[in-house]
């Protein structure tokens, strides 16, 4: 088989491509605490008066470089009372969104942009505690070995006592991932743009975590040297193709 110019060229850019574009990680990988988690042991309470942010950091792993989702265990159940001087209320249930940004474990504070912002979530109000898991789906670029901050904030943190409804974030009560832990921002009963301003604690349980799981996997990110062949190529091969139908059609 006679090898032209247009074969030739694109067997060149099939290992341009080849090179640009590399398969994803065999499988995602999934860090999870809830296979340490009861099923009823919970932190909380998150949406009532000072206590508008909670959330959980962790550890990109090695050879990951993108957060595809997260999820929490949440439950809204009445707490308190039902009533004022008598009359019965109706409780508010919590309202709020998912938020990942980078973290300091040294100064336990956020740095850099929200990265990801889900859409408003609001969670029932039952009579028990209930709880089931909320899923957010992010697939945002992170950095292998940086730690980021998974938190929920309540838009409608103007809840005070009586706190008739707030949420319980299931945890097992016990530092089981040594990749980060459950953080709050006290008080939290500003704006968004305050949690970006002094640090993040650990709460009573200094060291324990949420019930949560996130999922990382590794997507390969062509470098631009190798796009820019790659497009030079493709052009060059467009022009040959043209070319040729040109002096097919004298």
């Amino acid at each position: 088989m006679k090898l032209t110019k247009s074969r030739l060229l694109g067997a060149v850019c099939a290992v341009w491509l080849g090179a640009a574009i590399q398969p994803a990680a065999a499988a995602p990988t999934i860090v999870s605490t809830v296979p340490s988690w009861n099923g009823s042991s919970s932190i909380g309470d998150f949406g009532s008066s000072g206590f508008s942010a909670w959330g959980q950091t962790v550890t990109t792993p090695t050879g990951t470089n993108r957060l595809l989702d997260f999820t929490f265990y949440l439950s809204d159940a009445i707490q308190g009372t039902t009533t004022i001087d008598g009359a019965p209320i109706t409780p508010v249930p919590v309202e709020f969104q998912a938020h990942v940004v980078e973290f300091s474990l040294a100064t336990r504070t956020l740095v850099g942009p929200v990265l990801y912002t889900s859409d408003p979530v609001t969670v029932p109000v039952t009579s028990g505690t209930e709880f089931n898991p909320y899923t957010f789906s992010t697939d945002i670029a992170v950095d292998a070995g940086s730690t980021y901050l998974l938190f929920l904030f309540a838009n409608n943190y103007e809840l005070t006592i009586p706190d008739d409804s707030r949420l319980r974030m299931a945890s097992p009560n016990a530092n089981v991932y040594g990749g980060g832990s459950y953080a709050i921002h006290f008080p939290a009963d500003g704006d968004f743009n305050s949690l970006f301003s002094g640090s993040w604690s650990g709460g009573l349980g200094v060291g324990s975590d949420l019930a949560f799981s996130a999922t990382f996997d590794e997507v390969a990110v062509a470098e631009p040297g190798t796009l820019a062949i790659l497009g030079l190529g493709l052009a060059a091969l467009g022009v040959n193709r043209r070319r040729t139908a040109r002096l097919r059609s004298r």
